[in-house]
């Protein structure tokens, strides 16, 4: 305030004068102590000095003025600033790194704000590049060992990543459509291809998959009113009935992945399209079990998510969300980290509804595949073989995975089929295609070797 008043007397004619002086050592709290100042780039300034520049402060013409007591950062141990001033940063915090997890972030530990900001402007320094206080607050204590030993390159990683997994959550928009179906790029001709509404409801992660594809490229959109629905089978009877009624008398093809990619292998049987592309991104051990704890259901959201937040950050919520007492102060409290972590201009009004969305969705696929489980048989393998044996159209099958991860591919692959309740390898079924593709990121569809498999089917 004192400030605006100063320059507006300045713009008036009149004099006015802010200055705003760094610590003052001789009073108030900076007064007998360093203990504050032990990891700031500048030093107490004595009240003598204060006195000593003012007069040459009050001839200056600009209303607002600074003085302060910059330390020299050529002086320091022998390790050099970075090490310098990590060592005391441990001391600020009042920790023994050794004996710390390298999990923890400056945030959770509760990092001053003074020593944020000096470790901010260090690393802007350092790389040349913005880094806000969130970033600083996301490093973690492992990074910072690093960095003090000289190996810069965890942090510099970490603040790209967040830098990269902002922008990814800035793009998208938590807004959840009252519209059945949304056209995905402006090409006009040629046999439409249909994409089911993706786990994160929404298909901002899509966008730059469907202007790759040279054909009229569809969502079609999960609405509130799909989230009456309580079991898959009813989900897959809507979207049939919605492409009867958008293209009635085709052709069209389909994409589709998680609950969608069960949908697509329907349409198909039920010879409504002419080729079915799904991406498997499921990990088969995840829906074994005969039930899911509210910690297993936010743990797969959060794997659907972790393409937009950092690994870093993921594992702070994991550990943080453990003291919640119930799945909705859960939810809540990813909702209000990843709106922290995104920063302003976040479009998030509908996050928390898609987020039990999204949690509705894996519970549905995972009671869908129980009881498809109970009654899979011989007797089951063999009707599912001779469904497949009809006339029907073309199945791309695409699963991403670390090859390295697998001892047996083909068996592997096996699985996966079972997943989708496809007939077996020796069944010799011409119209399924298997593409594996060696990916660590399997879960990413934004991931370019997976895009760029998934328009090579649609050519």
């Amino acid at each position: 305030m004192c400030e605006r008043i100063c320059e507006q007397r300045r713009r008036d004619g009149l004099h006015g004068l802010a200055i705003q002086y760094g610590p003052v050592g001789d009073v108030g709290v900076f007064e007998g102590s360093d203990q504050m100042l032990q990891f700031a780039s500048f030093r107490k300034q004595r009240i003598n000095s204060c006195c000593d520049v003012l007069d040459k402060l009050l001839t200056i013409k600009q209303p607002i003025v600074t003085s302060y007591v910059k330390v020299d950062q050529t002086k320091g141990e022998s390790g050099g600033r970075q090490k310098r001033m990590i060592k005391e940063l441990w001391r600020a915090l009042g920790i023994d790194p050794d004996n710390t997890p390298n999990n923890l972030t400056l945030g959770e530990i509760g990092i001053e704000s003074m020593f944020a900001v000096e470790l901010q402007q260090e690393l802007e320094r350092e790389w040349n590049m913005k880094v806000t206080l969130n970033q600083v607050k996301s490093i973690t204590i492992g990074m910072l060992k690093d960095y003090e030993a000289g190996r810069i390159g965890e942090i510099k990683k970490h603040l790209d990543d967040v830098k990269r997994a902002r922008a990814n959550l800035l793009k998208m928009k938590f807004l959840i459509s009252t519209e059945t179906h949304t056209r995905l790029n402006s090409v006009q001709k040629g046999v439409p291809v249909y994409i089911l509404p993706p786990i994160e409801v929404n298909f901002a992660g899509m966008e730059e998959l469907a202007q790759k594809i040279n054909r009229p490229v569809i969502g079609l959109n999960w609405t509130r009113e799909v989230s009456q629905l309580t079991s898959l089978k009813e989900v897959s009877e809507y979207y049939v009935k919605l492409l009867k009624r958008l293209e009635p008398k085709g052709p069209y093809d389909v994409l589709g992945y998680f609950d969608g990619a069960i949908i697509c292998s329907k349409l198909l049987r039920k010879q409504m399209v002419a080729k079915a592309v799904i991406v498997d991104v499921i990990n088969d051990s995840r829906f074994r079990e005969d039930c899911h704890s509210d910690d297993d259901l936010l743990e797969m959201l959060l794997l659907f998510m972790s393409k937009e937040i950092p690994g870093s950050f993921k594992e702070k919520i994991q550990r943080e969300i453990k003291k919640e007492p119930d799945m909705k102060a859960k939810v809540k409290f990813i909702i209000n980290e990843i709106v922290d972590f995104a920063g302003k201009g976040l479009v998030a009004t509908d996050m928390e509804e898609m987020f039990h969305i999204m949690i509705a969705r894996i519970r549905m696929l995972s009671e869908y595949r129980l009881n498809k489980r109970k009654k899979f048989s011989n007797r089951l393998k063999l009707a599912i073989a001779k469904k497949w044996a009809k006339k029907t159209g073309k199945l791309v099958f695409i699963k991403p995975f670390r090859f390295d991860s697998v001892e047996d591919i083909e068996g592997f692959m096996d699985m996966s089929r079972d997943m989708y309740f496809l007939p077996a390898n020796d069944d010799n079924n011409e119209n399924i295609l298997l593409e594996p593709i060696d990916n660590g990121t399997q879960y990413d569809m934004a991931a370019t070797i997976i895009t760029d498999k998934i328009v090579d089917a649609f050519k």
